[in-house]
């Protein structure tokens, strides 16, 4: 997969000819590349196929040209783009005539695109859409240069990694880049990836996945960059196929599987995610069927998932009743045994009023038909009675299960 370079040119004055103070820019193998555009030295590092140049209408265009085009050739429309620059009035279409200028200096692919300025909640959305639409549909892999530009801007740069990620599939970002030229040292200045952080967005993304749908695959990715032996990590895409499919008991074994590797300390971002995510998997350690079902429909209907509820809130009462007699809870006639003792009616109101009520609202959200009884033909169309209705119900099955 190729790789596409996105950096920002900002207004630095620091020096009249070049822009930005020149600086020798340090990499971790030592490789030192002097220049006063870290974009620059970063791409010449990294060689990617593209470098796409983001900067408003003030941005020192004019000095980067001046820097790196032929002196004696165009001169025309390298005055015009820094007049325009001087009076803040750059155009993409100036940006355009001028980029062969700048390509015959760059090995690489070269991309001019002005941005807004960034000062309403309008123009930051328009860097976005204008980052988006340059990378249009291409399947590459992003490294972005947030060294330069207005402050605000670093942090719209470090926001578009996560929404490339999520509005493109095909885009993978690899990497944050900063040139720390505040902590230069004996004249060379340390060149910072910023994976951390970019990891730590990943990870409040992934959980926040996870409460709106459950699928614990979205962990597994995070889990291997940081150590996790891939086939531990398969564990969690296998327990939300499991669950999905509502077969709970083999996706409690696949969490089984990964949960007692959640008890030494996991490495990188992971590790300040690891307690959370060892809560949302505990469930999973007890060999109480019923218990299980019953919690993962309370989950459901957290997250409005009204059907899943029903139909785990009315497995875990069949599968309560196939315990009480000592039959397997995971065995097809067991639990058609005890379903039938149900139905009998030997049992208390509120148990024989839940059993019903869950199955026939399973059956109506199911089939996507009313139900024929008044009450939950009421409830089935109020949300917010529903949904008081199924945590009562599932409250008293929880006072039940652990009483």
């Amino acid at each position: 997969m190729s790789t596409t370079l996105i950096t920002i040119l900002g207004k630095g004055r620091d020096n009249t000819q070049t822009g930005y103070r020149e600086a020798t820019y340090q990499f971790n193998d030592l490789t030192q590349l002097k220049t006063p555009f870290f974009g620059l030295a970063l791409a010449e590092h990294l060689k990617p196929k593209t470098l796409v140049i983001l900067g408003t209408a003030g941005s020192m265009w004019g000095v980067l040209i001046e820097h790196f085009a032929d002196h004696d050739h165009n001169e025309t429309l390298r005055l015009e783009l820094m007049d325009a620059e001087s009076q803040g009035a750059v155009t993409q279409n100036l940006l355009d005539r001028v980029t062969p200028l700048l390509q015959e200096s760059i090995a690489h692919e070269v991309v001019l695109r002005l941005i807004p300025n960034g000062q309403s909640d309008e123009e930051q959305i328009g860097i976005l859409h204008v980052i988006a639409d340059t990378l249009g549909k291409q399947q590459t892999n992003i490294h972005i240069d947030i060294t330069h530009g207005f402050r605000h801007l670093a942090i719209i740069g470090f926001l578009s990694a996560a929404m490339l990620e999520r509005l493109r599939a095909q885009l993978s970002v690899e990497a944050l880049w900063y040139g720390a030229l505040d902590m230069t040292q004996a004249g060379n200045t340390p060149v910072i990836r910023l994976d951390g952080l970019n990891a730590v967005q990943q990870w409040v993304s992934a959980l926040d996945r996870f409460d709106a749908n459950g699928d614990y695959g979205v962990f597994a990715p995070l889990l291997e960059a940081d150590g996790l032996p891939a086939d531990k990590a398969r564990c969690l895409v296998d327990a939300a196929f499991y669950e999905t499919t509502t077969q709970i008991a083999n996706a409690a074994r696949s969490l089984q599987t990964l949960l007692p590797l959640l008890d030494t300390p996991l490495k990188g971002a992971s590790n300040l995610f690891q307690a959370q995510l060892k809560q949302k998997l505990q469930w999973a350690k007890g060999d109480n069927l019923a218990k299980q079902q019953h919690l993962l429909a309370q989950r459901a209907l957290k997250r409005g998932d009204y059907l899943r509820a029903c139909i785990l809130g009315f497995e875990a009462l069949i599968s309560h009743q196939a315990q009480a007699v000592n039959q397997d809870p995971h065995n097809f006639d067991h639990r058609k045994a005890a379903e039938n003792l149900i139905k009998e009616g030997n049992h208390s109101q509120w148990f024989s009023q839940a059993y019903w009520d869950l199955k026939n609202l399973r059956n109506s959200m199911a089939h996507g038909t009313p139900p024929d009884i008044l009450h939950l033909e009421k409830l089935i169309k109020n949300r917010e009675r529903l949904t008081k209705q199924l945590e009562s119900l599932l409250g008293r099955i929880n006072t039940h299960l652990h009483g």
